[in-house]
């Protein structure tokens, strides 16, 4: 059979590029250190590896909802602690006041001291984790808690329900007494208010079809309806205080997060569940256990010397406290349940990290070897192409 020139360049291009891409892959593995650099290396592997990957993508986020969950769950829990020991200083306090053995005045000094244990309690239910609130439910970007005004009452001719609402500020501590019997909106009415625990009085009516009174730098209004009593010195009658209250600004609904394919976690803490306050949305108290309600309370009766008063809010703070601590009890099995979770999504992600390497990654000692055959190969067919292609009939003559 008659072999032509063509056909021998032909073959031998053949070959040469044949070798010449192995060493090229070869080379690619050694480089990368991956037996899979594109798709047509092995389809079947690849797509292997990239289901892999969006998985091992997959436990990443979870992993980082975990960490993130825990940071904000770590700073609640340790925020709750503060809380813990400022109502304990409180109760304490409180136990004092009410023994009856110390005189008015001191009792306004306790009252004074009672206030800062308020604003610490208040201070850290705004605790935030960079900017954003850990008590205030999902409504991360505000307050949890912010100032404003609410009543003590002092018997029961009136309820929290009787007001709707209450605005402008106040220095002090503002009692207010009704001068006479009859109904708010219907009757003309005379009431009283002292800014300075009923040294001085300021004197002001009520005009039929009204509902609001003016009580100098604050108005509150009272519910179309209300029946009111005269009061008297003695506490009878229809009286109530208007103090400074705390208003829970944040949601009713916590942050949740996923931290794997079929669990979610409580990130953040709806702050009235723990805290109580009054509710922004209807300008009245949350139910008991009521923290910052009872020690606003306690403030007041201590200001007015009550002391069956005070002994009373000793129960309250003893609920709150008791509400707190479990609380945090709640916030505290949240961030063990992260932990563990976090624990276990590492787990199956280093599993999952060694299986994509078994899968594309290559063995660098046999491809050093193997790119040392094709080298050798790819030279042989070199030498062997030229030798061929420079020979000539003379060669055989």
């Amino acid at each position: 059979m008659r072999i032509s020139t063509s056909q021998i360049f032909s073959q031998s291009l053949t070959y040469m590029n044949s070798s010449l891409n192995d060493v090229a892959e070869l080379n690619m593995m050694n480089s990368s250190q991956k037996k899979i650099n594109s798709p047509s290396d092995d389809p079947a592997g690849m797509g292997k590896v990239m289901e892999l990957r969006a998985y091992d993508q997959s436990l990443s986020g979870y992993i980082d909802n975990c960490s993130t969950s825990g940071d904000y769950l770590s700073l609640a829990d340790e925020s709750l602690v503060q809380v813990s020991e400022n109502i304990s200083a409180a109760m304490e306090l409180t136990e004092q006041a009410s023994t009856e053995t110390y005189t008015e005045e001191q009792l306004k000094m306790m009252a004074l001291e009672m206030e800062s244990y308020l604003d610490s309690i208040l201070a850290i239910a705004n605790t935030q984790m960079g900017s954003d609130s850990i008590f205030a439910g999902d409504d991360l970007g505000n307050n949890a808690f912010e100032k404003g005004l609410g009543v003590t009452l002092t018997n029961d001719s009136l309820q929290n329900s009787d007001f709707t609402s209450m605005t402008g500020e106040i220095d002090s501590t503002v009692k207010v007494q009704f001068l006479e019997d009859g109904t708010v909106g219907t009757d003309e009415l005379d009431y009283r208010y002292s800014t300075d625990g009923g040294e001085t009085w300021t004197t002001a009516t009520l005009a039929a079809g009204d509902t609001e009174l003016d009580l100098g730098t604050a108005q509150v209004e009272l519910v179309n309806g209300t029946a009111v009593t005269t009061a008297d010195d003695e506490g009878n009658g229809t009286e109530f205080y208007l103090r400074e209250a705390v208003y829970y600004t944040g949601s009713d609904e916590a942050m949740t997060v996923g931290i794997s394919e079929s669990t979610t976690i409580d990130m953040t803490t709806v702050g009235s569940d723990i805290f109580g306050g009054v509710d922004s949305s209807t300008s009245q108290p949350y139910e008991d256990p009521n923290l910052f309600e009872t020690l606003s309370d306690a403030i007041v009766y201590m200001e007015i010397g009550d002391y069956d008063a005070v002994a009373a809010c000793l129960d309250d703070l003893t609920a709150a406290h008791e509400n707190v601590e479990t609380g945090a009890a709640n916030i505290g099995a949240r961030e063990n349940k992260v932990t563990y979770t976090q624990q276990s999504l590492s787990q199956v992600q280093e599993i999952t990290t060694t299986s994509i390497s078994r899968e594309e990654d290559a063995d660098a000692a046999q491809i050093l070897v193997e790119l040392e055959q094709a080298n050798y190969v790819y030279e042989a067919v070199l030498n062997s192409s030229a030798d061929i292609m420079n020979m000539s009939l003379l060669d055989y003559v």
